[in-house]
This record gives C-alpha cells, structure tokens and sequence, in this order.
C-alpha cells in the first residue's frame, strides 16, 4: 500500500491511488503534523497539547485513541503508528514508507539540490520544486474547539514554505533574465507575485522584464495594478524607485539589458569617515595618559542615540593598542530588556581570565567575579609587567542601561586602585536618565573625564561628501542634501548614505570613491526622518533575508548564527546568504567576544570563524528597535516563542547561563506558566552574583506573572501558593 500526501495548497492524501478518508479536522491536522515530523517519536503528551489543550488529562488521552484509531483505518491497518521503545506506549511515530511521497518534504528537497551552497543554480530542480508548491500548507484549514498550539506550528511552517518558494522563484526569475530567457523569467516571476503580492522588489524585476520582453504597455499595467493593490492593502503609494521605473518606461528612456550577467552581489557600500573628532580623541588620550601614568580613571563618552560615541571609543582603543601593550576587555550593557548586572562585568571577567561561568553560579557566595578578576590582574606582575605600568583598559558600551548594581561596582574597582594603571573607557547618553541616577552622581567624581561629543556641522559633513565622491561639485550637492537630511546627527548621515547606496543613487567609481547616479532633491515621499530610513532600508531587503533580520532583532542587539538559525528553523545555507547580505547593507557588523590587543589579531579571529559564521550585532540598537517595532505584535509573540524554544533547546533545564534570556523570551511571547521556572532561577542567579537591585524587580515580575495565570486559570491558582510565598518573602528581604 502507498500513500501520497499533499498538504501544499490544501490537503488530499491518497491511498493507492484513492481518496483516504478521515472523520475529522483533528485527525487531519495529527496526520498533516505526524507526516512532517515522520521517523520521529512525537511524545503523546504533546499531541494532547497540541490539539485538545482545555482537556483534561483522561479526556486527552481518550481524544488521541479515538484520532489514532480513525487515522489507522484512513491509512490502512498496516500502519504502526505507535513508538514504544521505552515500553510505556508514550509516544507516536508515523513513517514514511519507500513508496510514499510526501509533497512538503519533496519540495524542500528540491530546493535544496536546486540551490546548493556556493553553487550555481540548478534550473530543472527548482522548476520541479515551485510546480509542487501549490499554495500555502493546509491553506483554508482550521480546527474548532482548541489547538492553538497546532496552530501556531502551522503559521510557522506555513511561513517557511513560503519564503522558500519566493527564494527558489527569484533564482529562477534571476537565472533566465541572465540567458535573456524573458519569457521563461516572467513566467517565475508571475508566480512570485501570486505567492508574495506585496513585494515591490518582485514587481519592478517584472516591470523590467516585460520591457525587455518588447511589451511596454504590459509593464506599465502593471505599475497601475500594484499602486492600486497597495493602495487597498496598506493604505500607502508605492517607493519612490517604483514610480521612478514607471515613469523611465513611460518616457522609454529605461537603459538597454546588459551584455552581461551582472554578478550576484555588488561592493560593499560606502564607508563613511570619522570626523570633527579631534577634540574627542585628544581627551581620551589625556585621560588615558593619566590612568597609564597610575591613576585609575574613568572616561565617559556622553552624548545622544546615534552620535558616534561606541565608534570613537572603538578607534582610539585600537589606534592605542597598536603603539603599546595593554589588556583590554570588554562588556556591554545591553537594553532595554531586563539584564543582570554580572552580564556586562562577566563579559569584562571572561576577557581577562579564564572564568568557570557554571562553577561561579553554583557558588552560594555573592562573591563579585568582576572586581576578583581585576584583583587578580594586578596581583599578578606577569600581567602588568615588572613594574606594573602595562594598562588595564575595561572597555564598558551603553553604560546607560547598566543596573544600579553596575555602577556600584565600578566605583567600587575605581576607588580600590586608585593608584593602578586603569582605565575604564564608557559611553553613555545621559540625557535619557534622570537626575539622581547612580550614573549621572558616579559622573560626578573627581576621577571621571567628561568627553561630550556634539553634532557635525556643515564643515565636517562637507569632508565627508568630498571623501566619498571625487567630482567637487558632486560632492557639494552630496554634502548639502546629508546636512539637511541628518542635521549632523552621525547615525543619521550613514544611514542616509546606504539609503542612497540601495538605491543605486550612489555607485561604486573605484575601490574608494563613489559617483552620483541620480537626483537627490527632497521629494514629499521620500524618507526623511531617520526611523523611516532605516525603516525604508529593512524594507527593501529580500523577503528571506528581512525575515532573518527581523528575527536577529527578537533574540536582541547581539546573537549568534547558531541560534538564528535553530529559531528560524531554516537551511544554514539560506540563513548565510542572509547575514551577508545584511552585512553588505552595513545593518550588521561581526562581534568579537574578547578583545585583541592587536585589531589584526581580532580580524583573524573573525575571519576563522568564517564570513557568515559566529556572532554579530547590529550596526547600531537604533536598527535592532525599528526592525523589531515594526513586527505585528502577535506575529512578534510567536518570534518570541521561537527563540525561546531554541534557547530551551540548546541548554539543558539545570543550565542557569540563560536563564534570564529564556524569561524575557517566554514573557514577551504571553508564555506566562513557561516563564515561571526561569524567573526564578533569573531572582536565584541575581542573588548569587551580588545583584540585589534585579533580584528584586525580577522577584516582583514573577509574582505579576503569578497573578496574570490565577486570573486566566482560576481553579489552578494554588498550585502557585508556594511559589508566590517564596517570591514575596525574597522581595521582603531584598527591601529592607
């Protein structure tokens, strides 16, 4: 007996080329789920929970029999569905069998052949794969009285077919406009406007082609047909470079196809000079002379969101360390979401010894692992040479978000070497703090050097035009359109200029200097504020890689392509392709967990790890906010989810090390009974390492989330009593 199950587009199973058939929604959901995680026991309890979550245990049990025993008699009875290695009859597999075909499975197996890594494109495999994508999986389906979680699971899965189809139809879209295959190109790109409407990317690509094809007025339909679906969807006009390609094809003055395929990727864009910076770096050299001298100091780079302050530091410290030897670690304070103060200080510990993270967390002493390492380094004379004049630098970014506990502890270490070679150098935007904050009365002290960064004027944006573009006058126009578009905000004059590099404004004259290619006039809809560039760059990636981007914003301002990819559930193949192309748009950079002295060292380090492989950032928090603000928010509850899902599965659950992580993931995504174990290892582990401050508000959310799951599960209120009491009795104690 053979089985063909077809889920894309709907669902029809077939069983020796006849209809299967099921009594209910239910059993086609568990074999829909079943058939796509086949040769895999799927614990019963998690069947239970995935399709009769308001059951009770018993009911719950009895639901799945009844489903089982339908879905034997659909399938035939030749189909052992239960896995019962252990001998208790807890879980279910369903297998495939030789024979069988499964048309979710195929198609990804077909886009995988059809796109292999760091190969050409393999055409006939993914004209075979799109012709199996359908549709959405299960499109129109839905369970009544439940199933949530099944739900949840299929908007996921549904998501992921879908951006595998748009990536196979755009290679196809790209691979025959190559031949000049136009016909063939359009025919793929028709069928990427089906499955991703709004994709204005999509739609001028077809704009293109159909001109290329000889049918202009075909192209010019379908401008007017997209701004009139745009208009009814979004409520919005289409971009700027849409209407600029409508208007070039109207006055038939679009340039004629290149001779050539053009190469997949272009140059990385425009590096933008530091500048007017001067006075800047030479306060930090004062006060570094002072603290190497052996006087501990503290320079604080102070300034608004966005005015170079990580970037400076980030300069001068490397310009530093390669005229004379000094230990730098480094630890960033990272927000807004709730941190604990050992975050960035273990970040600094872990840069200056070897530091047994599991051991110091099982420790019952609230003995500070930061201060201990600083100790260390300087009781030790190998470290700071025969007479103790090597530096220590600590590297501290965003002091703004750090914990009260933090800045205790830095003043702490500043006032116990007071008379040592250390200097710790910070940035911080202290306007968005209020008075008597612990950082702006720390700011106070004698020790601590004031380095305020201002805005660029017009001068300095000037250099920066005449820098990047070679024609004077070119340059002038350049600089007068970044000084009105920026108002000498440093962030704001970047982004502005990789807006202008996506959108082949400017493009590449040589290795360094670049050319303008279009007008830069301020029109009434193009981006002007800085969110709605940065908005209007995201905007403009990849469906795929915006989707990864995204995702990279949920897990937080740093992560690592491991996690990125476990939460995405998507081909490291793909998830590659994505973080070089956000790192070509300048939205990324790579991130070094420990300092090197030597910045050429540090390059090797990220160049071992490969160009797509390890951890990153963002370019700046400004971009992680917008690309997570912008996310609908029960769409951002299920991201939530998902990372935390992949957190859970990388960790064992008596591994504390992201306890606080896997809190703040299972809170923001409504997974209040989840949240509950790691909220209190997140108040248990603040109070190991000496942080009163978050185990106390940490002990205070916990108990916000008790009452949250009494008030939506009334009957199951006191099995928290224990719970509540031991949290508030912690808070007691943490106030007085």
């Amino acid at each position: 007996m053979t089985l063909e199950i077809r889920l894309l587009g709907g669902f029809d199973v077939r069983r020796d080329g006849g209809d299967a058939r099921f009594e209910s929604q239910k059993v086609r959901g568990l074999l829909a789920y079943l058939a796509c995680h086949s040769g895999a026991p799927i614990a019963r309890e998690l069947l239970i929970e995935l399709f009769w979550p308001d059951s009770d245990a018993e009911a719950g049990r009895r639901n799945l029999r009844q489903a089982l025993y339908n879905l034997r008699q659909g399938l035939g009875d030749d189909r052992d569905l239960v896995a019962d290695a252990g001998g208790a009859n807890q879980s279910i597999r369903f297998e495939l069998s030789p024979g069988d075909s499964l048309d979710v499975a195929e198609f990804l197996a077909g886009v995988r052949r059809g796109l292999p890594a760091g190969g050409d494109v393999v055409a006939f495999e993914l004209v075979r794969a799109v012709g199996l994508y359908r549709g959405d999986m299960l499109a129109g389906f839905s369970l009544r009285g439940g199933g949530v979680g099944f739900e949840d699971w299929l908007v996921g899965e549904q998501e992921r077919l879908r951006e595998s189809a748009v990536r196979a139809l755009r290679a196809l879209v790209d691979h025959y406009a190559a031949r000049g295959e136009y016909d063939a190109a359009l025919a793929h790109g028709r069928r990427l406007i089906e499955i991703d409407p709004l994709s204005e990317e999509a739609h001028r690509e077809t704009m293109r082609l159909y001109v290329l094809a000889g049918r202009r007025r075909r192209a010019l339909s379908e401008f007017e047909e997209l701004a009139e679906l745009l208009e009814r969807e979004l409520g919005v006009e289409p971009l700027p470079e849409t209407r600029a390609l409508y208007e070039s094809i109207l006055a038939e003055n679009l340039p004629p196809p290149d001779p050539e395929p053009r190469p997949a990727r272009g140059p990385l864009g425009p590096f933008v000079p530091m500048v007017q910076r001067a006075e800047a770096l030479a306060a930090l050299h004062e006060s570094f002379g002072r603290a190497a001298g052996g006087t501990a100091r503290l320079a604080l780079v102070a300034g608004e969101s966005g005015i170079g302050k990580t970037r400076l530091l980030r300069s001068f410290l490397d310009s530093v360390t390669s005229k004379r030897r000094a230990a730098v670690a480094q630890g960033r304070c990272l927000g807004p979401a709730p941190q604990l103060a050992c975050q960035p200080l273990l970040e600094v510990a872990r840069g200056l010894r070897s530091v047994d993270e599991d051991r110091v967390l099982r420790e019952a002493s609230d003995e500070d692992r930061f201060e201990a390492a600083v100790d260390d380094h300087f009781a030790d004379a190998g470290r700071s040479g025969p007479d103790g004049s090597i530096p220590l630098i600590l590297f501290l970014d965003d002091l703004h978000w750090a914990t009260p506990s933090t800045i205790r502890r830095i003043a702490d270490v500043l006032e116990r070497h007071a008379d040592r070679p250390l200097w710790i150098a910070a940035g911080a935007d202290l306007g968005r703090l209020p008075r008597r904050h612990p950082l702006r009365v720390l700011a106070e002290r004698e020790d601590v050097d004031h380095v305020p960064l201002p805005r660029l004027d017009e001068r300095g944006i000037a250099e920066i035009g005449s820098t990047l573009v070679a024609d004077p006058a070119d340059a002038a126009r350049l600089a007068e359109h970044l000084g009105a578009a920026s108002e000498g905000l440093p962030l704001a004059v970047v982004e502005h200029v990789n807006f202008l590099c996506d959108r082949l404004v400017l493009t590449p004259a040589s290795r360094q200097r670049w050319r303008l290619e279009g007008e830069l006039a301020r029109t009434p809809d193009a981006p002007w504020e800085l969110d709605a560039v940065i908005s209007r760059r995201i905007r403009q990636l990849p469906t795929s890689t915006r989707r990864l981007l995204v995702l990279a914003a949920i897990i937080g301002q740093t992560f690592d392509v491991e996690l990125l990819q476990r939460a995405a559930r998507e081909h490291i193949g793909v998830v590659e392709i994505g973080i070089e192309l956000m790192l070509e748009r300048w939205l990324i950079r790579q991130f070094a967990r420990r300092w090197s002295d030597d910045p050429r060292e540090r390059d090797l380090v990220l160049w071992a790890q490969g160009a797509r492989r390890g951890t990153f950032e963002f370019a700046h928090e400004r971009i992680r906010r917008v690309a997570y603000d912008e996310v609908n928010p029960l769409r951002r509850r299920l991201l939530h989810r998902a990372v935390a899902d992949a957190l859970a599965e990388r960790h064992p659950p008596d591994d504390d090390r992201e306890a606080d992580n896997l809190a703040h993931h299972y809170v923001a995504a409504g997974e209040w009974e989840a949240a509950v174990p790691y909220l209190r290892r997140t108040v248990a582990k603040a109070e190991r390492l000496g942080d009163p401050d978050t185990a106390l508000s940490e002990a205070e959310r916990t108990v916000g989330v008790l009452d949250r799951l009494a008030k939506e599960r009334p009957d199951e209120a006191g099995r928290w009593n224990e719970v509540r009491a031991e949290l508030e009795a912690v808070s007691a104690r943490l106030a007085r």
